[in-house]
């Protein structure tokens, strides 16, 4: 079979088990030591643990609950569960309890494999009759079964019976992924085996990676633009190597030196602040040369070809380069908006960002740059398989074998976002340039009109005042004011570093000094500087409260619900008014 002939997911599992041999196929971290499973004990491991499924009572068409971290057994639990004709409900590890059972019973879900002992009771009380398979640890309860127990039952079942694949149609539903965007209410996204191998044939078009590539895993599978990115590195058989702890990343690409990975804009936005903060405590002579070399990485239009850029290369960015383990060709970043100084900067000391877009409800990607076509601050091109328009008001709307088959019991909230002729409503403003790229300018609900009558576009704003190290997180109100104003949640890790050297210092104390409050006021003028006369921030609050996802005012992937924190935080919003 040609690898990129596959139409289901069962027929991808048979294609890349059978004809890859890759040793150190799928990593994980034990003891701090690498082990690796390779694609003939992947294969081995899916087929036994789908007969032992199955034998539990897990039946085509059931709906399976994946509970736990990113790694090797996560992805061998969901391909057997495909493997029966289930379907697999990704869930997110962080999620908050809330949104936890209500997943559950929404998506009626009978079978959970779970990693973790912790939140068990949290399910149990709500779910007397879920039946958990656990992995890490075990319980000698009923509807409690051991993952490596089962396995060795699965292996017998195998041995006695032999093993008959399942065979999947184009149009069944694979997988339910569960998507909040900002409002925080979770929905039930159906997606076809059609749906997610459209996607891989469209990125293997335009990647084509290498069998030898190395991956770096950090992103939870829970979420779709890792699920479907997992896919892509799964059918080439490349080595995977899963990060055991997102605080462990730093350490990790030195020890995994990957070729490629994904990541999400806030982590690159953490790891450029970084660079700064570490020139800002170099000895004159070497902080002077780091703030020359990286004020000229910010330029849009970079001479690589000059003296001066192969000294800045040689003495400065490549020590930059080194953060990512040295060996980084290709990162890919989606999930938000990646403020395009940022991206500019990458992209010129020699780290090369494809950014994408794209939605859940389309697999999820539209649009990406690639080797090839990369132009810093758009989303790139939009995907072979998929067709877009732009409506008179802006909003991007596309279709393509991508598209969703619905919402989850919402049938009415579908056929809102999904109109008659099949195009999907993405609720994005967007403009398409005159070489085929799309530039997302922001969400339509995210454009807030002032009591004055004048649009303030919040996003661009929030990464603006975001990006003073003093900010994790910004929140722009606008809608029906007569005039901007902002919450700045206040960034933790500035103030535990300060918190080693004195560790009676309050969080409130430490933001509460005067250098701290000049740097942050200054910050917001020079945001102001750039902006029109009613988007500028007219005052603003520095709130130092944690927020969390379990509190709602974060997504599990960790964007902002900007309605719970409005709720929350509306007196304060009044006293600036």
């Amino acid at each position: 079979m040609n690898p990129y002939k596959f139409k289901t997911y069962n027929e991808l599992f048979n294609y890349f088990t059978e004809n890859t041999n890759n040793e150190k196929f799928l990593n994980y971290l034990s003891n701090g030591k690498y082990k690796s499973i390779s694609t003939k004990d992947f294969r081995n491991k899916v087929i036994c643990l789908s007969l032992a499924l199955k034998d539990l009572g897990i039946k085509k068409g059931d709906t399976v609950g994946v509970f736990a971290i990113s790694s090797p057994f996560w992805l061998i639990f969901d391909f057997a569960i495909h493997e029966i004709g289930a379907i697999s409900v990704p869930i997110f590890s962080n999620i908050s309890t809330v949104n936890l059972n209500f997943e559950i019973k929404d998506a009626s879900i009978k079978f959970m494999f779970v990693d973790s002992e912790e939140r068990i009771k949290e399910i149990e009380n709500k779910h007397k009759d879920l039946i958990f398979i656990t992995h890490n640890f075990c319980i000698k309860e009923k509807n409690f079964y051991n993952y490596d127990e089962i396995l060795v039952t699965g292996q017998q079942i195998c041995t006695a019976n032999g093993y008959v694949p399942y065979i999947a149609q184009e149009d069944e539903v694979f997988s339910i992924i569960y998507t909040s965007g900002n409002t925080g209410t979770p929905k039930g996204v159906m997606l076809t085996h059609k749906n997610i191998c459209s996607q891989l044939h469209d990125i293997n078009s335009l990647i084509n990676l290498d069998k030898k590539e190395i991956v770096l895993s950090l992103l939870p599978l829970a979420h779709i633009f890792e699920r479907t990115v997992m896919s892509y590195y799964i059918s080439r058989g490349v080595s995977i190597y899963f990060v055991d702890d997102i605080q462990n990343v730093g350490n990790l690409l030195k020890v995994v030196h990957p070729t490629i990975m994904t990541a999400v804009p806030r982590l690159l936005e953490k790891i450029f602040n970084k660079i700064k903060v570490n020139i800002s405590c170099k000895p004159f002579i070497s902080r002077t040369l780091a703030n020359l070399a990286f004020s000229y990485a910010l330029q849009s239009n970079m001479n690589k070809d000059t003296f001066l850029f192969k000294i800045y290369d040689k003495l400065v960015y490549s020590k930059f380069r080194d953060i990512f383990g040295s060996n980084l060709t290709k990162l890919i970043s989606g999930g938000a908006p990646l403020n395009q100084e940022i991206y500019q900067f990458f992209v010129n000391i020699g780290v090369n960002i494809y950014q994408g877009y794209g939605l859940t409800e389309f697999s999820p990607v539209i649009s990406t740059n690639y080797p090839g076509a990369n132009k810093v601050g758009t989303c790139g091109k939009v995907i072979p398989s998929a067709s877009i328009k732009i409506t008179s008001d802006g909003e991007l709307l596309v279709k393509g074998p991508s598209l969703m088959k619905g919402y989850l019991n919402q049938e009415k909230l579908t056929n809102e976002t999904i109109d008659k002729d099949g195009w999907l409503h993405t609720g994005d403003v967007a403009t398409l340039d005159k070489k085929g790229y799309l530039h997302i300018k922001s969400r339509k609900k995210e454009i807030f009109k002032t009591s004055t009558g004048e649009y303030v576009a919040a996003i661009s704003i929030e990464q603006q005042l975001s990006k003073n190290r003093f900010i994790e997180f910004a929140v722009v109100v606008a809608q029906n004011r007569k005039y901007t104003t902002a919450l700045l949640f206040a960034d933790k890790d500035k103030y535990q570093e300060e918190k080693l050297l004195n560790n009676s210092l309050t969080i409130e104390e430490y933001y509460n000094q005067e250098n701290i409050k000049k740097e942050i006021h200054n910050h917001i003028n020079l945001v102001n500087f750039d902006l029109n006369e009613w988007e500028k921030v007219v005052q603003y609050k520095l709130i130092t409260d944690d927020i969390s996802i379990e509190g709602g005012e974060l997504t599990p992937s960790m964007k902002i619900c900007r309605g719970k924190i409005e709720e929350k935080y509306n007196n304060l919003i009044e006293t600036m008014y």
